[in-house]
């Protein structure tokens, strides 16, 4: 079988991801900072026990709790079959989402531009992104659910409805303030697709399917359905993300984001729904980012990490459209 360019292209930025994150492997008892800990402890509780516990294990205990199982149920199932213990298992797992994660971005670059090399560009600026790298170098269910949404969003792209309502209600148990982000971005390109009855039901038939399957969960783990008395909603926690945070997107990516976000709905060769899903991904993060404004203060940072995501997209056709002016401006140079 011939290897193709792309291919050993694709191989080197994630050779290159994997390198930047061996010191995770070194963390022999602790994996990364975060919070770390608070979540083996729940995974080894439920290794010994074999029960999810519904009431907390720290901060003093004997309370229920409100996070969803997906990620540490993974990491538990995968310790079990594996016989490793789930502290360094995480940091082993944390490297393999980040290449997973790469690799979805890589494929929703490539179906909505219809194009491989600016699936490559996509893929070459999220590993380059330092917002991107801190919050793939993390043990955390945010990391499961950075896969996640590029994952559901591919599944809308390719018109895969069975596998985007699935998806989505994966993404409902895998962490709150991805899903948050996900059936934002379902709700706003719903809007968008009102007048055709099918697409609208394409995209609003797995936001309802998400918000079930969480609210089902949380009448189970904490026994009401009010989201508005989770200790995170009451004491707004989150930082607001100013233009010094908003840098640490990566200098590079965001020149390139710019011109991406222009030349997408500029061209005429990139499909309607494809422009409405990634206009959807973008506004909704952006509100969501910036939600201090409208006076909620809730993780302005943690969904500014979505809102990089989305951006990471439109760079990787920025970066490929600026490399095929370059290459074109160098051929007039060479033919004079």
């Amino acid at each position: 079988m011939k290897i193709k360019n792309e291919q050993l292209l694709l191989f080197a930025i994630i050779c290159a991801a994997i390198w930047y994150r061996l010191p995770i492997l070194e963390g022999h008892i602790i994996p990364m900072f975060g919070n770390t800990m608070y979540h083996v402890g729940i995974i080894r509780n439920t290794i010994d026990t074999m029960y999810y516990p519904v009431y907390e294990l720290s901060y003093g205990g004997n309370f229920r709790h409100f996070y969803v199982p997906a990620y540490r149920l993974l990491i538990a199932s995968i310790s079990i079959t594996s016989n490793i213990d789930p502290m360094p298992l995480s940091g082993i797992m944390t490297i393999v989402i980040a290449i997973f994660i790469i690799l979805a971005i890589y494929c929703l670059a490539y179906r909505i531009y219809d194009g491989r090399y600016v699936g490559l560009c996509a893929a070459m600026l999220f590993v380059s992104s330092p917002e991107l790298s801190i919050f793939t170098s993390r043990p955390l269910p945010q990391l499961l659910g950075m896969f996640m949404v590029p994952l559901t969003f591919y599944f809308v792209v390719t018109e895969r409805k069975s596998l985007t309502v699935l998806s989505a209600m994966l993404t409902a148990l895998t962490h709150q303030i991805t899903l948050l982000a996900l059936v934002a971005t379902l709700l706003v390109y719903s809007i968008f697709q009102i007048k055709d009855r099918s697409k609208f039901l394409s995209s609003f038939i797995p936001l309802l399917a998400a918000c079930a399957t969480y609210g089902i969960w949380q009448l189970h783990s904490l026994q009401t359905l009010d989201i508005f008395g989770i200790s995170q909603i009451v004491y707004r926690e989150g930082t607001v993300v100013d233009w010094t945070l908003f840098a640490r997107a990566g200098l590079v990516l965001i020149p390139f984001f710019i011109i991406g976000l222009f030349r997408t709905f500029y061209s005429d060769a990139i499909k309607k729904d494809h422009k409405l899903l990634m206009l959807s991904w973008f506004i909704a993060t952006l509100l969501l980012t910036k939600n201090d404004l409208i006076g909620m203060h809730i993780f302005m940072d943690r969904f500014f990490t979505f809102l990089v995501g989305c951006m990471v997209i439109f760079s990787g056709f920025g970066l490929y459209y600026f490399l095929c002016q370059l290459n074109g401006m160098l051929d007039k140079v060479v033919a004079r």
